[in-house]
């Protein structure tokens, strides 16, 4: 049967179709036969067949095993392959990780890995054991093996499947690691790598056995680290050259220590002080191979060697970048870290480890040849790999993070070493240049790129100097007296050129008005240049990006005009990052100079703008930066542009909108939505007729129709926002039929909350009511009673959480006006019909859902309803409130008490809630807001109670000395970080920074002194009876409480 198997196999790969279509609907009737995946594993196996073949034999096999082994393969089909013949197939697939030829082996191990996903350990109890005997075994098979197990840890194994991997398998791959007579670089590296997969699962179960993962890191620590320091306190450069794979051993170590200082940042502790030590003396050591391989324009320098790692076992790439950018990760926190000062600080001065830190970052931050070549042919490559703000890693990003933790720790200390090993790089870029060196720019440039990284750090470190009137830190004044001048005419080295522009940009702050002026028209005279490079343009452009941050409008406005006119014709030549840059720097130039743009040029810019959006509304870094670009331009004070600016928009919008998509284009009427809400969002009313006329008619046909749900969420929004900033004009508004706008909205309304209707799609439908309440409240009169029937029985079969939050803001706001109780009557005299089919009353449904999602509404305006709607209820001694039952506080049993209660343990074993009259839970919600809005003249969060339960993760051991919470009475980071959000952030999110919103009566009530005075009010008249549900609150609530009667 295998011979004649051999040959079907063969005649698949025939040129004649007949052929070789018979051949494969043979194989197909092979997967029936129960003898037929056993035949193709002894093909597989069988050492007279040709390589090529087996290798074909083993792709067929694991079609096999997809379709055929068992159910739970999402590509399962019958017949299944019998016990008996699985139990004859293992044995001889794992005789293929000792196959002599490493391409069978890795075949071998990646059919085992297949198999075991489905059968360990139920089906298969003894792989385990028999891989680590394989690993005692010859390199060929501990090859084998180790990739059956570097496949095994990637998968999520559960709590009794990771103790046997813990207590056997890593005892028997450390011995490999120590053991380079007999194994290569990537299998001893990839032991590294099964470990740090085994701490990274021990990471996911520490929470729930956190004893368990204390244990295994005191037994595991000490041995793994102990071999770590031994191997790497061998000279790098001495063993690279002798083998270049050893790299791989190094970069997996290194990764490995910043798992554990994430994850268990106690046991990796002890050693962190001789690990940062042994991380420069790695880089130092390779300096020169650096060099020579990488940064050397000698037509003679040697490339870096290829290495032949697994693939799939790990990275086929190994470069010294590739452990530089692992070393310069680990370091960032490390030097954070309790011990760090030990080494790196001699008193308030660098020790010289510290200064062999930046040593390095200044080496290994040089412009290699393949960033070179690639910058040359690849404006957007360039502009990523030099934008600080992209996410792009790489060698610079994970260096400049270093150097921005150190600056942050030992600002001045870093400075002064900052300072003089960049006096020291220009001095050693002199010389080489004067030598004849070509590459002596390089120096020079990595000098300026990492002081411009952290240009912010040392701004704040010179401001620190001159308010402590002493010497500056650092003399960035001496780089553009000797340095900076020379550079920006250095056409033979672009790099440099476009280096010292954008650092003139980064420290425009410090220069003078006339100095900053030369630099700025040196900038624009770059642009203008028919003959400079495309990199130097590039820092052109983001110099003047940069200037618009930190001079004066005065300086500019000389050069905007021009800035302008010679930056839009590129729009149409750029794509991805140069075009971003562009986009970003156009909008910087009108914001900054706002006299700029007016009525006689608002439409050419939008024209350009606009044809960039259409080229690419498939992009949504461009869509976004377009959309700012807009919305700056509707609040410039020149009083000309709206007037031109909406009618040439707003047709070409609606016209966006409506216009029919196939597959292709069927984001677009979205992103046209979004675009056009831009116009609208930051502004306020009255707007123009044209912007109702073309985008809102537009907007509201497209709504009747479609079932796009981007579409149907940022069109609710659009008319939201019509609502709110001019609800005149779309009562005046008539469609073909005479409908006003207000009209039309409503049918929309019927649609929205129809019981079919998708949640998700209407999960803007509460604030689009609430806002026609209130803006449209004598309009929306006679429907009143029939439109909030319609929402609560939509409320009653809700189940998306953010869909029931809108849908109840409505009532909420009717609660907090003058018609709290007649909306009480209105719901009272309702009933609605639940899912069960039974009838609920109205008011019961409306009360439960708020009350169980009101803690987690967002936006500022939608808690605010919230929170006066609930306080006026509770003011109000309706006892028809205090009948309705709502869910109240967790049930505290054996089952959750001190235990963490995490996704598996909830489904198992699910919470259960007190059922408490309304008016308790309300009283619970207001004691809770009114910590979240103290009033007037207390600073939010004096005072508070925390309401978290603590949590043991198992490792209260952190060693970070940061006292990012603070300590010795002074206030930590998060300190500072709470402060910025209480003063900031908590009150300013997008809702806050709306004309509409601000000015409205809602917004004018100090909410913490409303929510205090009800709760007094409340207490000292017994109103609703709430001395007797003082028992009802918890003792973190009462201590809450008596803090509100007694402030």
């Amino acid at each position: 049967m295998d011979a004649q198997v051999l040959q079907c196999l063969q005649a698949t790969l025939s040129p004649e179709e007949s052929i070789r279509k018979h051949a494969e609907e043979q194989i197909q009737q092979l997967f029936l036969v129960p003898e037929g995946g056993l035949s193709l594993v002894r093909i597989f196996m069988a050492q007279d067949v040709l390589t090529a073949q087996r290798q074909m034999t083993n792709i067929v096999y694991l079609k096999y095993v997809e379709q055929h082994w068992t159910p739970a393969s999402v590509s399962f089909q019958q017949p299944i392959t019998p016990i008996e013949v699985k139990a004859q197939i293992r044995p001889i697939v794992f005789s293929g990780l000792s196959d002599p030829q490493r391409k069978i082996r890795l075949a071998a191990a990646f059919a085992l890995s297949t198999i075991a996903r489905y059968d360990w350990p139920d089906d298969y109890p003894d792989l385990l054991s028999n891989l680590i005997g394989l690993l005692r075994g010859s390199p060929d098979s501990v090859h084998g093996a180790m990739r059956v197990i570097s496949d095994f840890v990637r998968n999520d194994l559960s709590e009794d499947q990771l103790l046997p991997v813990v207590e056997e398998v890593l005892p028997a791959v450390l011995a490999i690691l120590g053991d380079p007579e007999r194994h290569s670089p990537s299998t001893r590296a990839a032991t590294v790598s099964v470990f740090r997969q085994t701490i990274r699962m021990l990471e996911t179960v520490k929470e729930e056995h956190p004893q368990a993962a204390k244990s295994a890191m005191e037994s595991l620590a000490p041995v793994w680290f102990g071999a770590f320091t031994q191997l790497l306190s061998v000279d790098a450069a001495t063993e690279v050259q002798k083998s270049w794979e050893s790299l791989s051993i190094r970069i997996e170590i290194f990764r490995t220590f910043s798992l554990f200082h994430n994850a268990f940042p106690k046991a990796i502790a002890p050693y962190l002080a001789e690990y940062i030590r042994l991380s420069v003396a790695n880089l130092t050591s390779l300096s020169p191979l650096f060099t020579a391989f990488y940064l050397s324009s000698d037509p003679d320098a040697p490339e870096p060697p290829s290495p032949t790692s697994d693939v799939g076992m790990l990275d086929p790439k190994i470069d010294i970048t590739d452990l530089s950018c692992a070393i310069f990760d680990f370091l960032t926190p490390a030097v954070r870290t309790k011990g760090a000062p030990a080494i790196l600080l001699n008193e308030d001065r660098a020790s010289d480890l510290l200064q062999g830190v930046v040593a390095v970052v200044l080496e290994y931050t040089q412009v290699t040849r393949e960033n070179e070549e690639e910058w040359m042919e690849d404006a957007n490559a360039f502009v990523i790999d030099e934008d600080d703000e992209t996410e792009q890693y790489g060698i610079r990003t994970s260096a400049y993070d270093l150097i921005g933790s150190l600056m942050d720790k030992w600002p001045q200390p870093v400075a002064f070493v900052l300072q003089e090993r960049v006096q020291r790089k220009v001095q050693e870029s002199a010389e080489l240049k004067s030598a004849g060196g070509s590459d002596w720019w390089k120096l020079l440039e990595s000098a300026l790129a990492l002081i411009g990284g952290v240009s912010d750090d040392l701004r704040n470190v010179l401001d620190e100097d001159e308010a402590a009137a002493r010497a500056p830190s650092f003399d960035v004044q001496y780089l553009f007296d000797q340095v900076i001048p020379g550079l920006l005419g250095q056409s033979d080295t672009p790099f440099l050129q476009g280096r010292a522009f954008v650092f003139a940009s980064q420290f425009a702050s410090l220069l003078s008005d006339g100095l900053a002026s030369q630099y700025l028209g040196a900038a624009v005279h770059v642009l203008e240049s028919s003959e400079v490079p495309v990199p130097v343009k590039i820092s052109a452009v983001k110099t003047i990006k940069n200037f618009c941050r930190f001079i004066d409008v005065d300086i500019i406005q000389s050069q905007s005009g021009k800035i302008l006119m010679l930056l839009l014709p590129l729009l149409q030549q750029t794509a991805n990052e140069t075009l971003y840059l562009l986009l970003e720097t156009i909008r910087a130039v009108f914001a900054l100079d706002k006299d700029l743009v007016h009525g006689r040029n608002v439409v050419e810019i939008a024209e350009r703008v606009f044809e960039v959006w259409q080229k690419f509304t498939d992009d949504p870094v461009t869509t976004a930066i377009v959309e700012e670009i807009f919305e700056s331009l509707v609040q410039l004070p020149e009083q000309s542009v709206l007037p031109a600016l909406i009618p040439y928009i707003g047709p070409k919008l609606a016209q966006a909108i409506s216009t029919p998509v196939d597959d292709d284009t069927v984001h677009i009427p979205g992103e046209a939505i979004q675009l056009s809400n831009s116009l609208i969002r930051t502004r306020a009313g009255p707007l123009e007729p044209e912007l109702i006329g073309s985008i809102t008619v537009a907007v509201i046909g497209i709504l009747r129709h479609t079932d796009d749900m981007d579409v149907i969420q940022h069109g609710m929004i659009h008319l939201t926002l019509i609502v709110r900033k001019d609800c005149d004009k779309l009562v005046q508004w008539r469609d073909a039929e005479g409908n006003n706008g207000i009209v039309s909205i409503f049918h929309l309304l019927s649609r929205f909350l129809a019981p079919s209707f998708s949640e998700s799609g209407g999960i803007f439908v509460g604030e689009l009511i609430m806002h026609l309440f209130r803006k449209a409240g004598a309009v929306m009169a006679p429907v009143l009673p029939d439109l909030l029937r319609a929402v609560v029985q939509r409320l009653a079969h809700a189940k998306l959480p953010s869909f029931i939050q809108t849908l109840v803001l409505p009532f909420a706001y009717l609660f907090g006006t003058e018609y709290t109780t007649s909306t009480i009557d209105l719901l009272s005299t309702s009933s609605v019909t639940l899912p069960t089919n039974e009838s609920a009353p109205a008011l019961d449904v409306v009360l439960s859902a708020w009350a169980e999602h009101s803690d987690t509404i967002s936006g500022s305006w939608n808690i605010r309803v919230s929170d006066m709607g609930l306080s006026k209820l509770f003011a109000t001694a309706d006892e028809r409130l205090a009948r309705v039952a709502v869910k109240g506080d967790l049930i505290i049993d054996e089952r959750n008490r001190d235990t963490i209660m995490t996704r598996s343990r909830t489904r198992n074993n699910p919470n259960q809630f007190t059922r408490i009259p309304f008016t308790l839970k309300a009283l619970k919600l207001i004691l809770k807001d009114v910590q979240a809005e103290p009033t007037k003249g207390q600073g939010k969060g004096k005072g508070k109670v925390d309401y978290d339960l603590e949590e043991d993760d198992g490792d209260d051991d952190w060693d970070d000395d940061d006292l990012l919470g603070g300590g010795d009475g002074e206030p930590g980071e998060f300190d500072f970080l709470s402060s910025w959000l209480d003063d900031k952030g908590g009150e300013n999110d997008a809702q806050d920074d709306d004309e509409d919103l601000k000015t409205d009566p809602l917004a004018q009530i100090d909410l913490g002194h409303y929510l205090t005075d009800v709760l007094r009010h409340a207490y000292a008249s017994n109103e609703n009876g709430i001395h007797g549900m003082i028992e009802g609150l918890t003792e973190a609530e009462k201590a809450t409480f008596r803090q509100v009667l007694t402030l």
